[in-house]
């Protein structure tokens, strides 16, 4: 039961971000560059997190960067980024390395695939063990 809108093109392993913002367009630009959202859409989350907080910080260590479909979603996909250092969010400095990043283009096609990184995320064991992803193959096999 993989995640059928994730292409192994999106998904990518990095050493560091200089902070939340570089972060969030280095793991938007996959999804860019294939195509999936507009220029803007990473601008647009960097401003919903400025406007609401860190909102796509959902676990421990965990980040679901996204935006609403109007906001420059063009098609639905996925892109996985692995940063080895913690990238810190807000005041209080959570910290995040595992960001799933969501392109919906409705607010209906991409529950299938949030189900599915729930299942996988839920299980603190295994989420230990994709902090702690080598190789793009490795990370891209848990989610796929």
């Amino acid at each position: 039961m993989g995640i059928e809108i994730l292409s192994k093109d999106n998904v990518q392993i990095l050493e560091e971000a200089k902070d939340w913002k570089e972060a969030i367009r280095i793991c938007i630009k996959p999804l860019e560059r294939h195509g999936f959202v507009e220029e803007r859409y990473k601008e647009e989350i960097i401003s919903n997190i400025e406007s609401l907080g860190p909102y796509i910080v959902i676990g421990p260590y965990i980040a679901l960067p996204h935006a609403r479909p109007e906001q420059g979603v063009i098609k639905s996909q996925i892109s996985i980024t692995l940063f080895k250092k913690s990238i810190y969010f807000g005041k209080d400095e959570i910290p995040a390395k595992l960001f799933v990043s969501l392109a919906a283009k409705d607010n209906e096609s991409h529950l299938d695939a949030l189900a599915n990184i729930t299942e996988v995320l839920q299980n603190e064991e295994v989420v230990k063990e994709i902090l702690k992803s080598k190789d793009v193959d490795t990370l891209y096999q848990y989610f796929h």
